[in-house]
């Protein structure tokens, strides 16, 4: 039954809806701590581990367009509620994984979940608000995913080193059902679509496939190699299915993946800027999960207390900037925040296994704080360009791109951990024992240990060293500590790349469409009087 939210008041609706974000934005920062953990448990490579966060990630991008436009015709809450409902059962299933598959397959459908239900409340902001009210109440939507990116980072790892991994699934399984109450009493159906056409399955399949392509390239050419037939024939696969994808999506009336709504600058532009933000935010949590809580004395409540205050600095700077998008051009706002970033990263290059964790945290609040204040005015560039009648499959679009952003950068950013991390581990070890004459094999195993919790090497090759007056304990944490290092610093220079490019970009995107911001921003003032 239809039923229109104008009869009920908009801030406690936009609450109820806010509630089951943030139990899904939190949950989705409990992998963070918990990687590590889960990694050793399944013993699997710290590459490979990418894979936990690409299931997740490839369901949550692929369907968020399509969920995005099933609410446009069948209802946005009933959409909503059926992936709250999924979520819950994803994370109770990861909970009693019997081993890593069975574990990907839940994280998968964890991110069909979200799927559900993020592009559904960013398309409630447009019926809810007016234009110019539509900044603050999406920097009040950017500080509640902010806080609960925080409040899990941190509350994950303190479970972690107390409850064991398992724990953090079980929680956010029960919270999402406890979030689904005030959704299912307080959220009105909106208005549907009048016509329903016809799904897209040819488009969803070609964009099933050219996402999972792509987001697991860096993962398989790091374990194959990039000579490898199977590192390009994935290649080929991707390439392929986006050509094809963009062929199809022009030509049918209602795509799942909207060309039109894409070919649009004032959409395209803030999404891309907004996806590399993204890449950026992930690499950064992602490349020090492991760093610290791999660092001599590092613990999963250490890297928790790291998330806090990274995202908590954008949990505070969020809200501002929001307030300042409904007043002055929002392409300042994006042009700050990636000066803002730009330093952090700078910063970021020096940090290694020595550095006090004041000083890391120190360091992620100048990046988190560009991070916060470029969300809301992302958000609202982006969506202000999409049409009424097109508002959930651009919201879904518009989230595909944030979704996009989490598992690019953490399969690159772990993909050059991982690479250097083993790398330069065995290199200082062959450097150190060189006089010894250690096979391949030996120098393999020393490498492996030096990266785990108990360090355990064969007795012969723990001989060997004795007799030479080496300790293979101090070995391998010098091994260890250099290869964080050299691991930490590659990924610096990565997320440099990333953030000079999307510095690039907001100043082609000031010159290109301030007048049109400015005539904007005086047409919703004159409005709002």
């Amino acid at each position: 039954m239809e039923s229109s939210t104008a009869t009920r008041a908009p801030w406690g609706v936009y609450s109820a809806l806010l509630f089951g974000t943030f139990i899904t934005i939190e949950a989705a920062a409990f992998q963070a701590p918990a990687l590590p953990s889960v990694t050793r448990h399944f013993g699997i490579a710290v590459n490979m581990a990418a894979l936990v966060l690409i299931l997740y990630s490839l369901a949550l991008t692929v369907f968020a367009p399509i969920m995005g436009r099933l609410g446009d015709q069948y209802g946005r809450k009933k959409v909503i509620t059926i992936g709250m409902v999924i979520f819950s059962a994803s994370e109770f299933a990861a909970a009693l994984a019997p081993n890593f598959w069975f574990f990907l397959g839940a994280r998968f459908f964890q991110g069909l979940g979200a799927a559900c239900i993020l592009p559904g409340v960013f398309a409630y902001v447009t019926h809810l608000f007016p234009a110019h009210k539509r900044g603050t109440a999406l920097g009040i939507l950017a500080f509640t995913m902010t806080f609960g990116a925080a409040s899990g980072g941190l509350l994950g790892g303190l479970l972690i080193d107390r409850l064991g991994w398992e724990s953090v699934y079980w929680i956010s399984g029960a919270l999402t059902l406890i979030g689904l109450v005030p959704v299912r009493l307080l959220v009105p159906e909106i208005e549907l679509a009048k016509t329903r056409t016809a799904f897209d399955y040819k488009g969803a399949t070609l964009l099933f496939a050219t996402i999972a392509a792509l987001l697991s390239l860096p993962t398989w050419a790091t374990n194959f190699g990039k000579e490898s037939v199977i590192t390009w024939v994935i290649v080929l696969i991707g390439v392929s299915s986006l050509t094809l994808l963009w062929r199809h999506s022009r030509g049918v009336a209602n795509p799942v993946f909207d060309v039109s709504i894409l070919s649009r600058g004032d959409f395209a532009k803030p999404s891309v800027i907004y996806w590399l933000h993204m890449i950026f935010s992930s690499g950064i949590v992602y490349s020090l999960a492991f760093f610290i809580n791999t660092r001599p004395g590092g613990t999963a409540a250490q890297f928790g207390f790291v998330t806090l205050f990274l995202y908590g600095s954008g949990l505070l700077s969020a809200p501002v900037a929001g307030k300042l998008i409904d007043r002055i051009d929002p392409r300042l706002v994006c042009i700050v925040a990636m000066v803002a970033s730009l330093l952090g990263t700078v910063l970021f290059l020096n940090i290694d296994v020595s550095t006090p964790l004041w000083m890391v945290i120190a360091v992620v609040c100048v990046m988190g704080f560009g991070i916060g204040i470029n969300t809301p005015s992302m958000m609202k560039m982006a969506l202000a360009a999409v049409p009424a009648s097109k508002m959930g499959a651009g919201s879904g679009l518009f989230s595909m791109f944030r979704d996009l952003g989490s598992p690019t950068g953490s399969s690159l950013s772990l993909a050059v951990f991982g690479a250097t991390l083993a790398y330069q581990t065995q290199a200082v070890i062959a450097r150190q024992t060189e006089s010894l004459g250690l096979d391949a094999s030996a120098l393999a195993t020393l490498a492996r240990a030096a990266g785990g919790r108990v360090r355990e090497v064969p007795q012969e090759v723990a001989d060997r060293l004795s007799a030479s007056g080496l300790s293979a304990d101090a070995v391998m944490l010098q091994a260890h500590s250099e290869g964080l290092n050299a691991a930490l610093s590659n990924v610096g220079y990565l997320l440099l790349a990333l953030i000079v490019g999307a510095l690039v970009l907001s100043l082609r995107l000031v010159k290109s469409t301030a007048q049109k911001s400015a005539d904007s921003l005086a047409t919703d003032g004159g409005r709002a009087q």
